[in-house]
């Protein structure tokens, strides 16, 4: 995803949301088609929910922290930390 250059350390925001989704699910997006995001702040946003609901893509409500229903959120840490196991450079650019 690309990062938002008008943002405090130029991080992610509602825009480079949008950006995302012009580029990666309108594409392939179908009518009928259910898009499911998780409750992360620049999902929810009402700038996000607008544009979806401009371009007809329908989403499904998702309880804000459930991780029995989405397995992945197990995964993370262990991913994090393989990859920082991996790439040591990663954990000097964070720190930057």
């Amino acid at each position: 995803m690309e990062r938002d250059p008008l943002v405090v350390k130029e991080g992610y925001s509602a825009r480079s949301y949008i950006w995302a989704l012009e580029d990666g699910l309108i594409p392939i997006y179908k009518p009928l088609d259910i898009y499911q995001m998780d409750n992360a702040p620049i999902h929810t946003l009402n700038l996000v929910k607008k544009w979806l609901e401009t371009h007809g893509v329908w989403t499904l409500d998702f309880p804000p922290y459930l991780p029995d229903l989405n397995p992945i959120e197990h995964l993370w840490l262990a991913l994090k930390r393989k990859i920082l196991e991996l790439y040591l450079e990663l954990e000097q650019m964070g720190q930057s």
